[in-house]
């Protein structure tokens, strides 16, 4: 896993995906355990529908069972885990009605962000990484880098234009999603390999970010939010799961 670089590291809204391999000591043992056990679950190292304990987590973590129960407890509250009576825990289920709700906010919230981002203007060292990032699909086309690599750019370069929106909720907002959506992409990528950012969508908004153009950048981040969303629904009606469930009569 690659160091995150030094504009998205000095930002406050970090997605959990550039975590990965950052220093943690200086958060407290709830926090810790909170970006451990989300991270095994937005990687699908506990899969969808998986159960676990309390005790099982603080075991594998060699920590008390209480940060482990403070930290299910805030992700319960971010949807990621649902309790079950009496039996732990099971880790929230990947839908379609859900993936189509996060893919349709992820559209308002990353639309809005890029505008003001334009009209605010992007300084020159983030501007330099988001072309380098916007670059990264052409490489992956070439068999230059890995699919990893693909999956990392596009959200660091996300990531980027909603920290310099001016509107720290608004960043926030869109990291949280990102990283939801980080699981669900894995999940499609695992039914489906080439479901990856085509050459030129990055660089069409970089180009238009670096113009300043308002609406030109409203209609490039559109349009790829709009065919993630089209193409992750598309591959995860794929899988068996799906295709093998009940019919159900229509109320």
């Amino acid at each position: 896993m690659r160091q995150p670089n030094s504009v998205i590291t000095g930002t406050p809204h970090i997605p959990a995906l550039l975590l990965v391999g950052m220093e943690d000591s200086g958060l407290d043992r709830t926090s810790q355990a909170y970006r451990a056990i989300r991270r095994q679950i937005i990687d699908l190292t506990l899969s969808p529908g998986s159960s676990f304990t309390e005790t099982s987590l603080a075991q594998q973590w060699q920590i008390s069972k209480t940060p482990v129960r403070e930290a299910l407890a805030r992700l319960r509250r971010d949807g990621l885990v649902n309790a079950l009576p009496r039996a732990g825990y099971v880790v929230s289920p990947i839908t379609l009605q859900d993936t189509d709700d996060l893919c349709a906010l992820r559209t308002l919230l990353s639309c809005e962000a890029a505008v003001a981002a334009a009209n605010q203007g992007i300084g020159a060292p983030a501007l330099e990484r988001l072309e380098v990032l916007s670059k990264v699909p052409f490489a992956f086309a070439a068999g230059e880098v890995e699919l990893e690599d693909s999956l990392l750019a596009g959200i660091e370069f996300e990531a980027i234009i909603a920290n310099f929106s001016g509107n720290g909720r608004l960043a926030k907002a869109i990291v949280d999603v990102l990283d939801e959506l980080e699981r669900v992409l894995r999940m499609a990528e695992l039914i489906d390999p080439g479901i990856v950012s085509p050459p030129g969508e990055l660089q069409a908004i970089f180009e238009r970010l670096r113009a300043r153009d308002a609406d030109g950048t409203y209609e490039a981040t559109r349009k790829r939010c709009e065919r993630v969303r089209r193409d992750v629904l598309k591959v995860l009606a794929m899988s068996a799961s799906v295709s093998r469930a009940n019919i159900e009569m229509p109320r």
